[in-house]
């Protein structure tokens, strides 16, 4: 019976997602180690639980940490977080980026010699090694170190590896950092202090960390930091140009995010300032300087006004004139002050506001945008690509085999698959490219051309679907209509005319 594994989450204080009084009696080797797993407790709501901690900081702050960022790679992380939960505009920027990949991947034979070896060894060990891929469950596992990576610049990770699960775990990010690459892909070093104060955690990590534990408390000083056994460890990084420290991709736009906030707040200000009114009654003064009427009588028609005003009107009593001075804007101009603040927080961020409800943005700029966003994302991929081999070439039958994730995403699947589709057509071995563009990996590939030939026999007992193909008709005449993405502007504004014609 397959084991069901949970995947370990770390929460923002850097500690393991579960209770303090966790049962981890007997937990010593790793079958049993899943088996506590499979029902893990992440929060005891009778008793004491942790807390996410979350780190709200001042502006002037952010500008302070920004003037030494290796200093304060935590107190930018913990910004990049709090600032991820509490900015929509933050959130959907970096869900973006992250979208800007489906992850689609291609396992493929690796420095061998197609002239000797043999095909059934080959094919025996390519399916160990396409059986290991399904393991690792790369289209919803990934994401998530892709989401890391761009919000906080650095994903740390382990893996729980057993025949049929490879569950990948994040490490706290507070107790990790970079000193080796090996085999261009990054190695963690690890802080063992973390479970001075995190003992109950330490079942919850693979063995090697209790092996390591041990190491560190026979000697605390040589032993705090120490590098984890790889390929089961490895560290993602957005800024690979930058290994000393991490730096959150985006954190050049954390102060526009506050001034978006805080133009937000002076238009609600301003807003209620103007549903407030003043009424003054006033108190004449005759030639000889004495009052009109009486200040005694005054003062009780004011309190008998003030008494029936509601909260939003105020009244005051005065011998003199009262002349309204006001500063205000036309309503126009406090929508171009937002608006203006929501472009430049996405130029702090180097991307296009037409990405981002802009009514003037045409579908080939917006294209163009978006490919040149992509290759970030793609950049990351390519990291992720390193870890996933280095792993996979670490077992005798995969040694042969690396992965080589496509520069696709949902933008330009068509676009990619048509290239690989035509390649194909002309004898060039693309048919499992063109199938991961379209979202089939190859394992559902060989299974379903399997299910469809040889079980059901579809093709046998199917009629071609009824297309351009297989059918003639008058009413089809002239080219196929092209997609939006492939009109030039002019082409737009005619497809725009001619349809508001036929509405008509």
């Amino acid at each position: 019976m397959e084991k069901k594994i949970v995947e370990v989450t770390e929460n923002t204080s850097g500690s393991a997602a579960t209770s303090s009084n966790f049962n981890i009696d007997g937990m010593i080797h790793l079958p049993q180690r899943f088996a506590a797993l499979n029902r893990l407790i992440t929060r005891d709501l009778n008793g004491t639980s942790r807390n996410p901690t979350f780190y709200l900081y001042t502006k002037d702050q952010i500008t302070t940490f920004l003037q030494n960022p290796y200093s304060n790679q935590k107190n930018l992380r913990n910004a990049a977080i709090y600032i991820y939960g509490a900015s929509s505009h933050f959130r959907r920027l970096i869900q973006y980026f992250t979208g800007l990949t489906d992850l689609s991947y291609v396992l493929s034979p690796h420095k061998i010699d197609t002239s000797t070896v043999k095909p059934a060894t080959i094919g025996k060990q390519y399916r160990k090694t396409l059986n290991m891929l399904s393991a690792m469950d790369i289209k919803n596992q990934f994401p998530k170190i892709i989401t890391v990576c761009l919000r906080e610049d650095t994903f740390y990770g382990t893996m729980w590896v057993t025949n049929d699960n490879i569950t990948i775990q994040q490490l706290p990010s507070d107790y990790c950092d970079i000193a080796v690459v090996e085999g261009n892909v990054l190695n963690v070093s690890f802080d063992f202090s973390y479970f001075d104060s995190n003992s109950e955690y330490l079942a919850l990590y693979p063995p090697e960390f209790e092996r390591k534990y041990k190491l560190y408390q026979n000697d605390r000083t040589k032993m705090k930091w120490q590098e984890l056994d790889s390929p089961t460890s490895f560290a993602v990084k957005c800024n690979t140009d930058i290994l000393n420290y991490s730096i959150p991709p985006f954190a050049g736009m954390f102060r526009e995010v506050y001034d978006l906030e805080d133009y937000k707040q002076l238009k609600m200000t301003k807003t209620e300032l103007e549903n407030y009114a003043m009424l003054v009654m006033k108190l004449g003064i005759n030639s000889d300087g004495e009052w009109e009427m009486d200040l005694d009588k005054a003062k009780e028609f004011y309190r008998n006004l003030d008494n029936v005003l509601p909260e939003e009107v105020g009244a005051v009593l005065s011998p003199m004139e009262i002349s309204k001075i006001s500063f205000d804007r036309s309503t126009a101009g406090d929508s171009d002050t937002i608006a203006e603040a929501e472009q430049n927080l996405f130029t702090a961020a180097g991307v296009s506001t037409l990405l981002f409800n802009n009514n003037k943005a045409s579908s080939n700029a917006l294209l163009l945008s978006i490919k040149a966003d992509q290759a970030i994302t793609y950049g990351i991929v390519k990291s992720l690509e390193g870890v996933v081999n280095r792993f996979i070439q670490s077992y005798p039958h995969g040694k042969n085999f690396k992965v080589t994730f496509l520069d696709c995403s949902p933008y330009n699947r068509k676009e990619i698959g048509e290239q690989y589709l035509k390649a194909a057509q002309y004898g060039l071995p693309t048919i499992s490219y063109y199938c991961a563009s379209q979202g089939v990996s190859q394992a559902e590939m060989d299974c379903m051309n399997f299910l469809e030939d040889s079980v059901l026999d579809l093709k046998s007992r199917f009629r071609p679907l009824m297309s351009s193909a297989t059918m003639s008709s008058d009413d089809a005449a002239g080219a196929p209509q092209k997609d939006i993405g492939e009109l030039s502007d002019s082409g737009e504004q005619s497809r725009e005319a001619e349809d508001g014609d036929n509405n008509e």
